[in-house]
């Protein structure tokens, strides 16, 4: 784990020392090695033990820069700041190109990054963060000072929580971007900019997804498609696998994952790079059930002679292996922390600092049968009658309830909506009425959220918003703390190709992500390219509310949540007691306690209050 903090005073006075004593509690807390870098008005603490901390500080004069920075137009920058800087840090080019122009050319840095530059002729700051939050900035204002960070707890002030965020999560909500976990404590939203100058701040977005409408012209040339989504894909790869040999990446036996893993490996076969991955790390949370995918993982192994460790069956909630986690923020798969501390000991053991994911392709290229709403607004009806018709006989399955999905649901007022059958969009019945009321919540349930496209762009605003909820998936965990996690579908340049696709490229009969099944051909094995379906958790989230009874009913018994007037606790506990031991439809009752419960967890670990009878030390 690494952090840092920016104390900035904008008067141009020095922070006291007292002032910044007071900011050391979160490195002692977790035992880290921190210390102080002063220049001029501003104060930053690095904290951490690892050797690349100090990575994330750089000065120029009096010109600082603090923050985590990736890049990958590196060479943009370079042409920007217009003189040498092969031997500069991406956190110093970032400094030097801000610091020549202002935040000019920062929309057009792409990368992972959160950072902060102070220019001290000016007295002003420019911050930023990437596209997709993949790296984190939250920012407070106490007592004069403008403080930045990269944890959101590190500016937190006396265990104070903001309630409409909390219950966002329970609820299953499109999070409200500023707000973090902490009252008081802003988070800078993705794509966004923040600016600073003599001591007035304002915030501007850069980047959206939603700005993005689909091209025609991908629809006309169907090979070219596939050939720039392959193109990106594996530029995409080749950035993020670095020069060090240092790289794994998770492999589930999905579509995603697998081509992740299969392009780093073709890259290495073709020369383009000096190094594929090191080895390649599978979760198996039940054995020969529907989520042990080592059928498909195994047939990419086979295929690059990657090396594949295989985690089977870990524990869930809790195990006595390794201390409970304390995450910046709470997530709702918390439970699964024993298996991502096993990948993170066997990546680490090796040598290991850099882990990718196959995160962002289901939002990318899986599309939404909500085009068909999208046609009949066009004039298109027959069309999307005979398309619903063919599909529907295709895959077996309805065609009223298919036309009821995808073409009537959607054009349905959200009072309406939430009063009838199939619509997919219900608050948990154990969230507060006057919460829900108070925060607007039932209309802004993913769900809800989902339908509430414009009239003709029912298909562009749900797919955007699946994508605008990639940052949240994102929150730092377990393995966020111990290795440098990057995303290659994640690549603005992809996502951007991705969003202009008209979903007739995505959304096929038996072959959704067809633009990716195509992309991928002669480099991912067709066991896995050409597969149909993929298990769900289900299974696994009813499993863990029966075995592990004794253990969660402690935090039902009686909740911080309802304390904090989010949950009902009577409805919570009767949710939980009446559960069924075996999932129903797409596990979908197991899956909203468990995530209730992860947050309830994260509340009362913190609060010191749970596990009752664990000796370890809560990291």
């Amino acid at each position: 784990m690494k952090c840092f903090i920016c104390l900035l005073d904008p008067s141009g006075h020095a922070t006291p020392e007292l002032e910044r004593r007071s900011y050391e509690s979160l490195p002692r807390s977790r035992g880290l090695a921190f210390a102080w870098r002063s220049v001029g008005s501003v104060s930053v603490l690095l904290g951490g033990n690892e050797p690349d901390v100090d990575l994330m500080f750089t000065s120029d004069g009096d010109d600082v820069a603090v923050g985590a920075v990736r890049l990958d137009n590196r060479l943009e920058l370079e042409k920007w700041f217009g003189r040498s800087a092969r031997t500069m840090s991406d956190l110093a080019l970032v400094l030097r190109v801000v610091v020549e122009h202002g935040a000019k050319y920062v929309p057009q840095f792409l990368g992972d990054f959160a950072f902060v530059v102070w220019n001290a002729a000016t007295r002003s700051a420019v911050g930023a963060c990437d596209a997709f939050a993949v790296n984190k900035l939250y920012y407070s204002l106490r007592r004069g000072l403008l403080c930045f960070a990269s944890r959101g707890e590190a500016l937190a002030y006396a265990e104070r929580y903001e309630i409409q965020h909390l219950a966002e999560l329970v609820a299953h909500c499109s999070p409200s971007p500023e707000l973090s976990v902490y009252a008081g404590v802003t988070r800078l939203p993705a794509g966004t900019m923040i600016l600073v100058d003599q001591g007035r701040l304002t915030t501007r977005q850069y980047w959206s997804s939603r700005e993005l409408a689909p091209d025609p012209h991908w629809a006309k040339s169907e090979r070219e498609a596939a050939d720039t989504c392959r193109d990106l894909i594996v530029e995409s790869v080749r950035l993020r696998l670095g020069n060090n040999g240092d790289a794994w990446a998770q492999l589930s036996g999905g579509m995603d994952s697998s081509s992740i893993v299969s392009t780093a490996q073709w890259l290495l076969q073709r020369g383009a790079v000096t190094h594929g991955l090191s080895g390649t790390v599978s979760y198996v949370d039940r054995e020969d059930s529907a989520t042990d995918e080592r059928e498909y993982s195994d047939a990419v192994v086979s295929r690059w002679g990657v090396r594949n460790e295989v985690i089977i069956d870990a524990p869930i909630w809790f195990d006595e292996r390794y201390s409970l986690p304390r995450t910046d923020e709470p997530r709702v798969d918390n439970m699964f922390y024993p298996r991502d501390r096993r990948l993170c000991e066997i990546v680490r053991a090796a040598g290991g600092r850099v882990l990718l994911t196959g995160v962002g392709g289901d939002e990318l290229l899986t599309g939404i049968m909500f085009f068909f709403a999208d046609w009949i607004t066009e004039g298109r009806v027959w069309s999307a009658v005979r398309e619903m018709a063919r599909r529907a006989a295709i895959g077996r399955v309805s065609f009223w309830d298919l036309a009821y999905q995808n073409a009537l649901l959607p054009f349905l007022p959200q009072a309406v909506r939430s009063r009838v059958a199939g619509a997919d969009d219900h608050v948990p019945p154990w969230v507060q009425a006057a919460t829900t009321r108070r925060y607007g919540l039932r209309e802004r349930t993913f769900g809800a959220a989902s339908y509430s496209g414009p009239v003709g762009r029912k298909y562009d605003h749900a797919v955007a918003l699946h994508l605008d909820g990639i940052g949240r998936m994102l929150e730092f965990g377990v393995i966020g703390e111990v290795l440098d996690v990057r995303h290659p579908f994640l690549y603005r340049p992809l996502v951007e190709f991705a969003l202009r696709l008209r979903p007739e490229l995505c959304v096929r009969p038996y072959q959704r992500k067809w633009v990716l099944r195509e992309a991928m051909r002669d480099i991912l094995p067709d066991a896995v390219r050409t597969r149909i379906g993929k298990g769900t958790p289900a299974e696994v989230y009813a499993r863990a509310l029966t075995t592990q009874r004794s253990l969660l009913e402690p935090l039902v018994r009686d909740p911080i949540l309802a304390d904090l007037g989010v949950v009902d606790a009577v409805k919570l506990r009767e949710s939980f007691d009446s559960a069924p031991c075996r999932p129903q439809r797409k596990g979908s009752l197991h899956g909203s306690i468990s995530s209730t419960l992860s947050i309830e967890a994260w509340l009362q670990m913190r609060s010191g209050r749970w596990p009752r009878g664990v000796t370890k030390e809560v990291q």
